[in-house]
């Protein structure tokens, strides 16, 4: 049986710190995020708690430029949703401490409201969070309006779960109507695409570098994250770490998939 492709994600969170160390030095900011996700049992989900934790307290240690990413999924949001909002409080809490930005990443569709609801929750008790929003989903604009609302910054990405559409050509369009909508209230956000397409259109309509964050994932898209950073872009990368990256990287292996099968490649 093959091992897991080191393209998509690293071994433990020393590797990351060391990753993200030298994408530091190249201008790149970074999210680390431990991997782990649809967790059914209290033990695994306090065990992601404490990751979680841990790397707030590494990004600090090693003073990098990164934030970290977290799955309610890991947390225990699918079997008990009280225990997956103390474990997300104690993280936000760890992350103001310490001076470390949090973002939550947006799963499947049975999670949005709570995830949304978890977001608003933490963000009311002064907690700076980031949430992504899912282009793919018909809900989408409206859940830009509550994460607005509750003073969430959005991270905008196409989806990588089951959404209400596949026709890419519609979600490239509901992407550019959020995006545009953001970019005319003038709402500082990131985006997570590898598309040129957005990519190109989003830099021909941001009137200031300083409103959009472009986000890519490890293993994507490296020469474009270091030529946009020299050129003055904001530029992050999501690095992901741990053992149990199984699922996560069938979702990479799935989205090039299906980018060949539409004929399209992925920003080099």
């Amino acid at each position: 049986m093959a091992g897991p492709d080191r393209r998509w994600f690293l071994p433990d969170l020393d590797e990351a710190v060391r990753w993200c160390e030298e994408r530091n030095r190249q201008g790149i900011s970074c999210s680390i995020s431990p991997l782990g996700e649809y967790v059914q049992d209290r033990d695994a989900s306090r065990d992601a708690g404490s990751e979680c934790r841990a790397a707030v307290r590494a990004v600090e240690a090693h003073a990098l430029d990164a934030s970290v990413a977290v799955k309610l999924s890991a947390l225990g949001a699918v079997f008990d949703r009280d225990g997956c909002t103390a474990h997300l409080g104690r993280i936000m809490a760890e992350g103001k401490r310490r001076g470390v930005g949090v973002e939550i990443d947006m799963e499947g569709r049975n999670l949005v409201d709570f995830t949304l609801a978890a977001a608003g929750r933490v963000a009311g008790e002064g907690h700076a969070v980031t949430l992504a929003v899912q282009a793919y989903l018909q809900r989408a604009a409206g859940d830009l309006r509550a994460m607005e609302g509750a003073g969430i910054r959005p991270r905008l990405v196409k989806g990588a779960y089951l959404g209400d559409t596949r026709d890419f050509g519609l979600i490239q369009r509901q992407f550019r109507a959020i995006a545009a909508s953001l970019l005319s209230s003038r709402t500082p956000f990131s985006v997570g695409t590898h598309d040129p397409d957005l990519v190109a259109w989003l830099t021909a309509h941001a009137e200031s570098r300083d409103l959009v964050e472009f986000g890519f994932l490890m293993g994507l898209a490296d020469q474009t994250k270091t030529a946009m950073a020299a050129d003055g872009w904001k530029v992050s990368e999501y690095v992901p770490y741990g053992r149990r990256g199984s699922i996560y990287e069938a979702r990479r292996v799935q989205y090039l998939d299906r980018l060949r099968d539409l004929g399209r490649s992925p920003l080099p």
